[in-house]
């Protein structure tokens, strides 16, 4: 939920992506086309170039000429852009070569769009946005949610469109099943709604544990938050058809296995629900490497 307790939900804003020129980029941005097309909304594709400096004899950084390389950016954004238009005619796409800081200026640009798209490898100052602390800082402060799409990502054949949608109970996960329903309305597809669980087992020093575990209760009482998280959203989206699948497993495997047969797996940013055993932290980041489809990790 936002600072009002309101469950976010996509707003009809351009879908912004952090373009690099890498392959992951690529794909970022053909998939980021393709949903646009389907949202009924503009592309915004965004070239972070960082202040190019170098070491001085002094040590002190010499700032260069920043001409040359904003050229080389505009060439690589305008390439891309018309690929893309040849791809998806009559998408409307604004491409901006910025020059700071990759992670504030992504930040400001999530701000005002519906969601923030990047690969899942890049280059340069974007290198380890999907699994290290600047993918976990994007992620956990963008004000939109944000989609990691994987290097090798391609389209799917034409047919049924699917939504999974990873539920443990958090707060985390309500806005990403808001998430998940809004942008399945929206593409015609259907969810999945997913919630994993295995046994209790200590995740630090001094965590208390059950010395027995009612397993049947722990299932029972997955479900019953699986359906709580879901039911709000039949209510809000009666036309999606919605599957409610509870599983034993650990969190991050079943998720993968599950993204095989989706065109997007959305998940929270964070935060232990009331489901034993869901660490949705540790998950978000693990299905980012492992998943087959784009990930959109909500907050």
């Amino acid at each position: 939920m936002d600072e009002s307790g309101k469950v976010r939900r996509l707003e009809a804003r351009p879908v912004v992506v952090g373009y690099d020129g890498s392959a992951a980029s690529d794909a970022a941005a053909r998939w980021a086309a393709g949903a646009a097309q389907r949202l009924g909304r503009q592309v915004r594709m965004i070239h972070v170039m960082p202040w190019p400096a170098v070491r001085g004899t002094g040590g002190a950084a010499v700032a260069l000429g920043t001409d040359a390389l904003g050229r080389a950016a505009e060439r690589l954004l305008d390439k891309s852009c018309r690929d893309i238009r040849s791809e998806h005619p009559g998408v409307v796409i604004d491409a901006e070569v910025v020059i700071g800081d990759p992670v504030p200026v992504l930040l400001r640009e999530a701000a005002g769009g519906s969601v923030l798209v990047l690969g899942s490898r890049g280059l340069g100052e974007l290198r380890e946005l999907a699994g290290g602390s600047v993918m976990t800082h994007i992620a956990t402060h963008a004000a939109s949610p944000v989609i990691v799409v994987p290097a090798d990502w391609q389209p799917r054949p034409e047919g049924p469109r699917q939504v999974v949608v990873g539920v443990d109970g958090s707060a985390e996960s309500w806005n990403a099943v808001a998430v998940g329903f809004e942008f399945a309305e929206q593409t015609d597809a259907s969810v999945t709604a997913v919630l994993a669980w295995h046994d209790p087992k200590s995740t630090g020093p001094g965590d208390m544990l059950y010395p027995v575990h009612d397993l049947d209760a722990l299932e029972e009482d997955g479900a019953l938050v699986l359906s709580e998280a879901v039911a709000g959203q039949t209510v809000d989206h009666p036309d999606v058809k919605v599957t409610e699948k509870v599983i034993h497993g650990v969190p991050s495997r079943v998720l993968a296995e599950e993204s095989r047969d989706a065109d997007l797996l959305v998940v929270g940013s964070r935060g232990r629900g009331r489901v034993r055993g869901f660490l949705l932290g540790s998950v978000s980041r693990a299905v980012l490497h492992h998943a087959t489809c784009p990930v959109a990790v909500v907050r």
